[in-house]
């Protein structure tokens, strides 16, 4: 048993797959759920664009269009929040779900790169990504989100860094407050994946704090 008031943490290393029905998706995030609840876990964390997957619900031609495909995505993005408040409820955890492309005309034109936290008495919290890569910049063209939050959901008090904002040291000082920094990645090479583990590395020193990192996987 674990010791009073610890938090045991799931991070996933997450392959996305070809998605045929909106119940074949549905069936993938609730069996990772299920499976990381049983082995005692209190906090999920999926990773960066872990909701892509999502496109190929639209068909191969939406999938492999860049645009075409973030809006397909952030479309599903309310039955997608659903569905994880549901499964936080009934499994009892706290789930940091697969950030997605959101097209959220209050914050910008283009879209955001958005985690969204769900507890299990029915709450969630989004943070958006704060920081570009090149590439999200100049082929997406997403754009930074809403400020850096710290939520306190009672068991700890959690922020989020995604991918390269864990590769600032100021961002992190922003979330002094966080016990737990979550940073949820996705890059296409090790080399890619160790910038940002050593980015969260440094980033639990210098805020004397845990960070949980999660990374999309592929082939």
């Amino acid at each position: 048993m674990p010791p009073a008031g610890s938090l045991n943490v799931a991070t996933a290393a997450y392959p996305l797959h070809l998605m045929q029905n909106w119940a074949e998706y549905a069936q993938k995030i609730e069996s990772w759920v299920r499976d990381a609840e049983a082995q005692g876990s209190d906090l999920l964390l999926f990773p960066e664009y872990g909701a892509m997957e999502l496109a190929t619900l639209a068909g191969a031609e939406v999938a492999a269009d860049g645009e075409a495909c973030m809006r397909a995505v952030s479309d599903v993005m309310p039955e997608v929040d659903a569905l994880h408040a549901e499964l936080a409820g009934k499994y009892g955890v706290m789930i940091a779900a697969g950030s997605a492309p959101v097209y959220d005309d209050t914050i910008a034109p283009r879209p955001v790169n958005r985690v969204r936290l769900f507890t299990p008495d029915g709450g969630m919290a989004v943070q958006d990504k704060q920081i570009m890569t090149r590439y999200e910049r100049d082929e997406m063209d997403v754009v930074p989100g809403g400020p850096l939050q710290v939520f306190d959901t009672g068991r700890a008090k959690i922020g989020i860094l995604t991918c390269y904002d864990a590769e600032f040291p100021l961002l992190g000082r922003a979330l002094t407050d966080a016990e737990i920094i979550l940073v949820p990645s996705c890059t296409e090479v090790l080399s890619g994946y160790w910038r940002v583990r050593i980015g969260a590395i440094a980033r639990a020193l210098e805020g004397q704090c845990v960070t949980v990192m999660a990374s999309l996987v592929g082939t």
